[in-house]
């Protein structure tokens, strides 16, 4: 098909930006096709900036909104990813409960995600279109001394996907190729995507907290990271290892990931059973999962026996939001640490870990929405009706 149309040659950079803008400036009058007018480059960066997808933005407490908004576009060093699966997080749920609030405003949340290359951008080596990837939600520089020690969770540059940047509860993501990693073919999607956070998360605190073979490890919170961090702590070797929740369903869950024992506070005094599984030791290591202050105070007051001598490492995964008070000699021959984010070498360790079938994430996924209905995916995890993993967002629709 012939057009016509009038265009002016481009004789600066800032014209060019004006035409990558979609706004065309009139000049001289030229006949032929649209590619022969304006080049297939500029015609699929244009096709592109009109393009919309759907997505979740966040615009305040208890304000989720799905709207159209632009497909993303990449540069250099940047992946395209057509993501096919999310998963909705306690960090998530905090943002619309108003218990933490992410750095940007509006912005999609999730930062749990998988999908299909769809497009590099120039000078990406480790993928190509069509690979299966997973999101890694650290966005971090490569370069400085935490990244070049492996600590990209540390990056002096580093932004976080669905708090700093647009995150994965959207048909597409725009990402640098630092921030995906390669999913195995045998693992779905949805397990993909909980890989990102839940199994990773756990993973990394069960680490932090130096857990050895013949130990007893207390997990607080059984929910998606903990009870993954009740798996990493029993594949790792822990003698024993106690999940501490209020609801049974959550613990009869715990059980299923190997938790030898299951403590309710609200009827159980969890310092009391704790010692009475280790003939009066305490634990060797806690990790708090749930955020809760109590909890929190819990976590460390187990790893004493009889003496304040006897201590551990307790280790702190759900976001407090309360200043967290220690007696000296409550944790004087232990420590007390914080656990954070996973890194990225960590996330690949998990991922071949599940290409071997070593370990079974998918028990985790317990429901699952489509994009249109992740109001409901949001109350499911909110409301606690029912025992809760991971709530899968499908993207596929």
């Amino acid at each position: 098909m012939s057009i016509s149309c009038r265009v002016r040659t481009l004789v600066s950079d800032s014209e060019t930006d004006t035409l990558s803008s979609g706004v065309i400036v009139v000049g001289q009058l030229v006949t032929g096709t649209s590619e022969q007018i304006f080049g297939t480059d500029t015609l699929k960066h244009l096709a592109s900036a009109l393009a919309s997808m759907q997505a979740a933005r966040y615009y305040g407490e208890d304000d989720l909104r799905l709207e159209s908004v632009p497909k993303p576009t990449i540069g250099p060093g940047e992946v395209l990813v057509n993501l096919q699966a999310a998963s909705i997080c306690g960090s998530d749920i905090n943002y619309l409960t108003g218990k933490t609030d992410p750095a940007t405003e509006p912005v999609t949340l999730g930062h749990e995600g998988a999908g299909i290359v769809e497009a590099v951008g120039p000078g990406v080596e480790t993928v190509t279109q069509d690979d299966r990837v997973v999101i890694h939600y650290v966005q971090s520089c490569g370069g400085c001394r935490p990244c070049n020690e492996g600590n990209d969770n540390r990056c002096r540059h580093r932004n976080s996907i669905g708090h700093h940047v647009d995150g994965t509860f959207a048909e597409y993501i725009a990402v640098p190729e630092r921030a995906v990693l390669p999913l195995p073919d045998e693992v779905s999607f949805g397990e993909g995507s909980i890989t990102g956070c839940a199994v990773s998360t756990g993973y990394h605190a069960v680490h932090v907290a130096d857990v050895r073979p013949g130990d007893c490890v207390v997990v607080f919170g059984a929910g998606g990271v903990g009870l993954h961090a009740i798996l990493w702590a029993s594949r790792l070797g822990a003698g024993t290892t106690v999940a501490v929740d209020l609801d049974d369903r959550q613990l009869e869950a715990a059980a299923e990931y190997g938790a030898d024992v299951l403590v309710n506070p609200d009827t159980d005094d969890v310092t009391d059973r704790v010692l009475e599984v280790t003939d009066g030791w305490g634990a060797n290591a806690s990790i708090e999962c749930s955020g809760s202050p109590q909890a929190m105070a819990q976590a460390i007051d187990v790893l004493t026996g009889q003496t304040h001598y006897e201590s551990g490492t307790a280790v702190s995964v759900g976001i407090q939001t309360e200043p967290m008070s220690v007696e000296y000699t409550d944790i004087r021959e232990g420590q007390l640490r914080v656990s954070g984010d996973h890194n990225r070498a960590e996330l690949g360790e998990i991922l071949r870990l599940l290409s071997r079938g070593a370990v079974d994430v998918s028990p985790t996924i317990t429901h699952e929405v489509p994009l249109e209905d992740i109001h409901a995916g949001v109350e499911t995890v909110m409301a606690r009706d029912e025992q809760v993993g991971r709530v899968i967002v499908d993207l596929t629709g």
